[in-house]
């Protein structure tokens, strides 16, 4: 006669489901109230601090830009044409 075995796998998949969503959500959260603040924070101050004198250079040079403009001599006026006298004719 067979003998007829069952083999189950114990029914652990729904805890390995929940414990696996606890530790997403545990991550989840840490990185919204860290969201590497540490890490951030000096990197937003070096890239303000980039941003700020880039931004002074560019100051700058529209400043330099508007004085020689300003430093420019107007050209002098054009002469007036000199008027040319009609060729003679015989008469």
């Amino acid at each position: 006669m067979a003998v007829q075995e069952n083999r189950t796998s114990g029914g652990n998949g729904f805890l390995y489901f929940a414990i696996g969503a606890l530790i997403v959500a545990v991550g989840v959260l840490a990185w919204m109230f860290y969201s590497g603040q540490t890490n951030r924070s000096s990197a937003d101050t070096a890239l303000e601090r980039v941003a700020d004198s880039v931004s002074d250079a560019a100051d700058d040079i529209g400043d330099s830009a508007r004085d020689a403009a300003r430093n420019v001599p107007q050209p002098a006026p054009a002469p007036a044409p000199t008027p040319t006298t009609p060729p003679l004719t015989p008469g």
